[in-house]
């Protein structure tokens, strides 16, 4: 390819384009064509331009809708400069080669985050002659280099300057493969719309268009064998991408599922009283709420399960106070994997980074986010496809149908809630025993992931003992109803006093049945929590 000698430059981020046209210009004798406000700006620092509207003889037209769609633009751009008879076209309409393509779109993606703009302002937004013009040098990227994102401006002159005002046959291909991406991207995000505009109740569309930017390599995947990263998806307002990590070391790819759950969690019980979530393999290890201190509720989540706690993720839905921050650090048997909170105090800052590997998560205010974290489908991937459902963000209390003899105070329909939410966010099948204590409730027996309903409420029981809780007087909530009674014959004998499910099994007369004849409540709510 021979030394770049004419370049078009039009643009919507005019960052560092006015620094990068004088290198082209004053470095390498670049011939200049611009648009309207890139060339008014260019010219304002001293740039020579043409104006393209003078270079193709027709004026831009229709508020700018029409500046760039020429032959005499399209033609320069799309010539094979290496073919004879495109080189005798060329000469026969006057179509001069065009060497290099400046160009990025209008930020469509930006515009419909803009809740201020109508559909109309939108469709303004949906750029024409940039893809065009990007494309046609894209596709002929053996004589045009193109660039389409102002963060590759630096890497280009470096090369032009090692090149003799020339740029190497791999650059222009690693140029021309970011332009389809930004097209794909692009073209998504304007059908998504689209069929969000044109279809506004339909759920499942019949395609579904998604844009993923990588955040961050991960130092392996679930496994030590197994590459991973973690990538954004580009429509989402927020995302757990959006955390700031302020010290430890990088976020494994484990670690992101771990947070993403807890953060889950977190958002289940919501932002009133004190919150701890302890999270182990997706599942939780133990949770607590504590009307009065952050600290009772962070002991009282540990005292759950003490042991699998080691290496776990710990979620805090209000700033974490010196206190807490304290206790954590100074037990010698225990060991943070993730802390994540709203916000630190400073000293319980200090604290915390006094472990060097403990990674510090923030994000302030994510309560107020809940409606945007959910306003995208869940997306679960398979062999050669994708499942798709909403997220399960409705109330877990559809109804609340007491169907034993024996009443539920209201302390008692507090804590089998608070059960039932835990175990929501447990590997189903699953079942939660709870207890209340002076100044709040907490789990005592977690059981998750077991394949019988009996099963897993009896390795609840068993993990609660074995830590040394009194399941006296304790509740349950499981995720599903018992297809037997044997399940709550299971809770029963080791002292539960209430359950809550949601019933609907055929054989739910001989549940109701049972937990009279035992003296327990049993309620149904009629809604399902697995979570697979």
């Amino acid at each position: 390819m021979a030394k770049i000698k004419r370049a078009l430059v039009s643009v919507f981020d005019k960052s560092g384009i006015v620094d990068f046209a004088k290198a082209l210009q004053e470095e390498f004798g670049v011939e200049i064509l611009s648009t309207g406000g890139t060339g008014r700006i260019l010219e304002k620092n001293g740039i020579k331009i043409i104006k393209v509207s003078k270079y193709t003889n027709s004026p831009e037209m229709f508020d700018g809708r029409v500046k760039t769609l020429h032959p005499r633009i399209e033609g320069g751009i799309l010539m094979r400069q290496e073919l004879e008879k495109d080189i005798e076209d060329a000469k026969s309409y006057d179509v001069p080669p065009i060497d290099m393509v400046v160009c990025n779109l209008y930020p469509f993606w930006d515009a419909i985050k803009n809740e201020e703009n109508t559909t109309k302002d939108n469709l303004e937004m949906i750029d024409i002659g940039g893809p065009t013009m990007i494309r046609a040098a894209a596709k002929n990227y053996h004589n045009v280099t193109v660039i389409a994102d102002a963060m590759q401006y630096n890497n280009v002159l470096e090369e032009l300057r090692k090149n003799n005002g020339d740029t190497t046959l791999e650059t222009r291909q690693r140029l021309a493969q970011h332009v389809f991406e930004t097209m794909s991207r692009y073209d998504g995000t304007i059908a998504q719309y689209l069929d969000n505009l044109i279809n506004p109740d339909a759920k499942m569309p019949e395609f579904l268009y998604r844009a993923y930017k990588k955040v961050q390599d991960c130092r392996y995947g679930e496994n030590w064998d197994q590459d991973a990263a973690f990538y954004r998806d580009m429509n989402a307002k927020i995302g757990i991408d959006s955390f700031k990590q302020i010290h430890g070391k990088k976020i494994s790819f484990n670690n992101f599922l771990d947070i993403d759950a807890c953060v889950q969690t977190l958002l289940e019980f919501g932002p009133d009283n004190y919150v701890c979530s302890i999270f182990k393999h997706t599942t939780p290890n133990g949770v607590a709420i504590d009307f009065k201190t952050q600290l009772e509720a962070t002991k009282h989540a540990l005292s759950c399960d003490p042991l699998s706690a080691f290496g776990g993720i710990y979620g805090f839905n209000k700033t974490l106070k010196e206190e807490t921050a304290d206790f954590l650090i100074n037990d010698k048997n225990m060991f943070v994997e993730v802390i994540i909170a709203p916000d630190y105090e400073e000293n319980a800052l200090k604290i915390l980074k006094k472990k060097k590997n403990m990674r510090i998560l923030t994000l302030p205010n994510f309560y107020n986010y809940k409606e945007d974290f959910y306003s995208r489908p869940e997306l679960r991937s398979t062999l050669g496809g994708m499942l798709v459902q909403d997220y399960d963000t409705r109330d877990v209390i559809k109804e609340w149908d007491v169907k034993s003899k024996r009443p539920v105070s209201d302390s008692e329909k507090y804590a089998l809630i608070f059960a039932y939410k835990a175990c929501k966010w447990a590997k189903s099948n699953s079942a939660v025993f709870a207890k209340e204590y002076s100044t709040g409730v907490y789990t005592i027996g977690i059981g998750a992931g077991q394949q019988s309903r009996v099963h897993v409420v009896k390795l609840a029981a068993q993990k609660a003992e074995e830590f040394g809780h009194d399941l006296k007087d304790s509740v349950m909530g499981t995720d599903s109803f018992f297809p037997f009674p044997d399940g709550l014959e299971a809770a029963a004998e080791v002292g539960c006093k209430a359950i809550l499910n949601p019933g609907g099994s055929i054989r739910d007369n001989l549940s109701i049945e049972k937990s009279d004849e035992l003296g327990i409540s049993l309620v149904f709510c009629g809604k399902r929590v697995f979570r697979h």
